[in-house]
């Protein structure tokens, strides 16, 4: 049953949303053809769009004054944009099926609205439900998208986690208000190249295996789901084709591949060169005219055993591959061990400069 509730604010952040008493009347139903999805939405039920990866978002342009959201979601927070503008965060606060102002008092006419998920979740599954405008409003048709297109597969780096916050510790679900994706790497390479995106990651995966050494909790075992953590629904990747893939896992098997004293013995590095290559043929065999950026975090380890990966590739004749790596920075690093906003931004600026070398976008060049 839907009901009607109010919006939980960051104090610290601009207000995104206002009780929902007397919301306007004008429902749009989540199935409208003007409404725009990005990342990867489960759509069996085209009126209760499902999802559950990091990273995704749903926009549309609309005319009126105020516009209103239904979702089936208490957990996660959300950057709200208006007119390409940063509005502020919203959190939804209720369970079950609930309608929340986003954006009122707007000047009258044609507008735009982005929501765009900032935190990753483990084991749970959202629903969008819809608009709401003003009374005898609509949504309008959209701009023509982007043409390039970016899919990222990586972990907790990847996702931006706890990049907000000053905390040198958290423990996990105080993360989620205090990670903005949109300030990752990741996010800020594909606004830099203006290309649509795609975040294949979660946090404590490796390679190979998390960061306990677990080889269930893997990020290829996952790839080819439709939701993070379930395997009942398997992803259409033709629905949705990169020019480019950005892998960045190593960290979490780093650290589940080390022995009792602390060293990474050579048979489990093996496995995880094994693996990386077996999962670039995965990566491959969905998307055959991709080209590859393989990048390596700051451990040595990591940066060895990528390297060898992709020289071995090279020396098959490949030549859809390429590899860079990114710093370490000091004391650029909160929550856990996570990048902040700044570092993050180091981070996005040296692997642009490696992917404008490699011209992925210009393949005559490459």
């Amino acid at each position: 049953m839907r009901t009607v509730c109010s919006i939980i604010l960051l104090m610290f952040l601009p207000q995104a949303g206002v009780h929902a008493k007397g919301l306007g009347k004008t429902f749009v139903a989540a199935d409208h053809p003007f409404i725009q999805y990005e990342g990867r939405w489960e759509r069996t039920d085209p009126l209760h769009p499902k999802f559950s990866w990091p990273g995704v978002s749903v926009s549309a342009e609309f005319s009126g004054t105020t516009i209103g959201i239904i979702l089936i979601d208490c957990t996660n927070y959300y950057n709200v944009s208006i007119d390409g503008a940063f509005h502020g965060v919203f959190h939804p606060g209720k369970p079950g099926e609930a309608e929340y102002i986003l954006a009122d008092h707007l000047e009258r006419g044609h507008h735009s609205i982005l929501l765009s998920r900032r935190n990753i979740t483990f084991d749970e599954i959202y629903s969008f439900c819809g608009f709401i405008l003003d009374e005898g409003e609509q949504l309008l048709k959209p701009n023509a998208p982007l043409k390039r297109r970016i899919e990222f597969i990586g972990d907790s780096f990847t996702a931006g986690e706890s990049n907000e916050t000053t905390e040198q510790s958290l423990p996990w679900e105080a993360r989620y208000p205090v990670t903005n994706s949109d300030k990752g790497f990741a996010v800020r390479i594909a606004n830099h190249f203006q290309a649509r995106y795609m975040l294949t990651c979660r946090s404590g995966s490796g390679m190979v295996c998390d960061w306990r050494g677990d080889p269930q909790q893997s990020l290829p075992i996952r790839y080819r789901r439709t939701f993070m953590d379930s395997d009942k629904f398997q992803w259409d990747f033709s629905q949705w084709v990169p020019e480019v893939v950005i892998i960045c896992l190593g960290l979490n098997d780093f650290s589940g591949l080390k022995d009792s004293l602390g060293r990474v013995p050579e048979k489990n590095s093996e496995l995880f060169r094994t693996t990386y290559r077996r999962f670039i043929g995965t990566v491959r065999s969905v998307y055959p005219h991709v080209t590859i950026v393989a990048v390596a975090a700051f451990p040595e380890w990591i940066r060895t055993q990528v390297r060898k990966v992709v020289d071995g590739e090279i020396h098959s004749g490949k030549n859809d591959v390429f590899y860079t790596q990114f710093d370490e920075f000091p004391g650029g690093y909160v929550g856990n061990g996570h990048p902040t906003v700044e570092t993050h931004k180091k981070m996005a600026d040296q692997i642009i400069a490696s992917l404008k070398s490699f011209h992925v976008f210009d393949p005559a060049l490459k």
